[in-house]
């Protein structure tokens, strides 16, 4: 359940952000990754249940590619990257989570609004400072991650309402809360990482500057629903039209380079 409503709510987000101009489709299918990845995170807490190895395995994937492409300028080839990602999904498939299980407790602190903060900057301070993504997309990389946090979250909470029995669980508000009750120390170290993590962030002056862009926001809720009519081709603008006759002309090339 939560991998399919996060991989369908991280797929609308991004499919918004390709139509409005707000992302590349290689940077579309990244921000899908991330924001499904982000809506495993929250059981890292969990016990070795099948369902929660399987994200385990998933998110450990995941992570170790993320290593991966973060080293690859410093060891281009092919074997090298490998072995890492090797080592990389080992030690965070056993020895990370592992370890997560052993000091966390399940809905504890990692079931939060601040720890899907946290994890949204993480990733956010991975991208520009590890791969040295452009602020704006390093940004855009965090918010998928805590948006398929809070869709987990969410995802909890309405399971902890029996609609048809007007009952609740006692689960009730122990995944989409603010601080503990239980655990005031784990409350601050919460509020400790997302501060330190929000520290070691991308600047947001391009962030601010792009998303107090009215254009920008303009051209997004222009695209949301047709209004010409459903399913009519969009004319192709001059950047298209550069790209098709490029497309051409190397089409073309091959040809006759075949036919030689």
């Amino acid at each position: 359940m939560h991998l399919s409503v996060g991989l369908a709510a991280s797929g609308l987000a991004a499919t918004t952000a390709l139509v409005g101009g707000l992302a590349t489709p290689g940077e579309t299918l990244a921000y899908l990754a991330l924001g499904t990845l982000g809506s495993l995170l929250p059981d890292l807490d969990a016990d070795g249940s099948a369902p929660v190895r399987a994200s385990f395995t998933l998110a450990a994937a995941a992570l170790a590619f993320l290593a991966m492409f973060l080293l690859a300028e410093r060891f281009p080839t092919v074997a090298e990257l490998v072995l890492l990602w090797v080592a990389a999904f080992l030690f965070a498939r056993w020895a990370l989570f592992a370890l997560l299980t052993r000091v966390t407790v399940h809905r504890g602190m990692l079931h939060s609004v601040p720890a899907a903060v946290f994890f949204g900057l993480a990733a956010a301070a991975a991208a520009h400072r590890g791969a040295g993504t452009p602020a704006v997309a390093a940004w855009t990389a965090g918010a998928f991650v805590t948006l398929g946090y809070l869709v987990h979250l969410l995802l909890d909470e309405v399971y902890s309402v029996n609609l048809f029995g007007a009952r609740t669980r006692r689960s009730l508000g122990s995944a989409l809360k603010l601080w503990s009750r239980r655990g005031p120390a784990a409350t601050l170290a919460a509020y400790l990482a997302a501060v330190s993590a929000f520290l070691v962030a991308p600047p947001s002056g391009p962030l601010l500057e792009a998303v107090s862009d009215p254009g920008g926001r303009g051209e997004v809720w222009q695209r949301i629903w047709p209004r010409e009519g459903w399913f009519r081709a969009a004319p192709c603008p001059p950047p298209c039209r550069a790209q098709r006759t490029r497309a051409e002309r190397m089409t073309s090339m091959w040809a006759r380079g075949s036919e030689k």
